[in-house]
């Protein structure tokens, strides 16, 4: 079995070294930095493989992406995170992920989780997390909305429809670095790291809870 570790920081890598070190676990090992050296390596690869792969890696801009490499023969995903979206958690392990784990775990606690999913089986963040903690993202993201502009909001629609930035664009009339920059606005107002996080969050919220967009 071979161990691949994939994050952009390299203190982060060298902790992980070391969390499988302190939980006694021998294995080979390889570092990358980007999701498209990730995904080079393991077109190189026969073997089996688990990817302790950081949510933030550049290049892994939707869940789409690790089912990809979930259909790669004998590879399993531990998931590092600094999201603590309910919702979010358990959307990544309904997509076949063999377990998510905080990035400000602790050595024992992430040496723990790469021994579960070692042994095949799944590591899952904890399950009695209170409904309290999920209605309070929710209204949160609520409160976030009502920040954004009629603009963002109509871009906000078609991402939650599914549709790219150059679909969104041809829709709107806009181009598509217009799209962009409303991204980011969005992005940054609802305080969500990633494309993929916003899909996931605007899952947890109604329609027509949503400001200006209830025609």
């Amino acid at each position: 079995m071979k161990i691949i570790i994939a994050d952009a920081s390299p203190l982060y890598r060298l902790g992980v070294q070391v969390a499988l070190d302190h939980a006694g676990i021998m294995a080979r090992t390889s570092c990358v930095d980007s999701f498209c050296e990730l995904t080079r390596l393991l077109s190189k690869r026969q073997e089996a493989v688990i990817v302790i792969l950081d949510a933030r890696l550049s290049g892994l801009e939707e869940l789409e992406h690790v089912k990809r490499v979930l259909r790669r023969p004998d590879t399993k995903i531990l998931m590092l995170t600094d999201n603590k979206d309910i919702t979010w958690m358990r959307r990544v392990l309904f997509c076949g992920v063999n377990g998510v784990i905080a990035k400000t775990a602790s050595l024992d606690e992430l040496g723990k989780a790469i021994k579960t999913v070692l042994d095949g089986c799944i590591w899952r963040y904890d399950d009695e997390v209170s409904n309290d903690l999920m209605d309070s993202q929710k209204t949160r993201l609520g409160h976030a909305l009502c920040r954004l502009s009629g603009q963002e909001n109509h871009v906000l629609k078609w991402v939650r429809c599914g549709l790219r930035n150059k679909q969104i664009a041809h829709q709107m009339s806009l181009t598509e670095h217009t799209i962009k920059t409303h991204m980011s606005n969005i992005l940054r107002k609802l305080e969500i790291e990633n494309r993929t996080q916003l899909v996931v969050a605007m899952q947890t919220i109604k329609v027509d809870q949503w400001p200006n967009m209830r025609s």
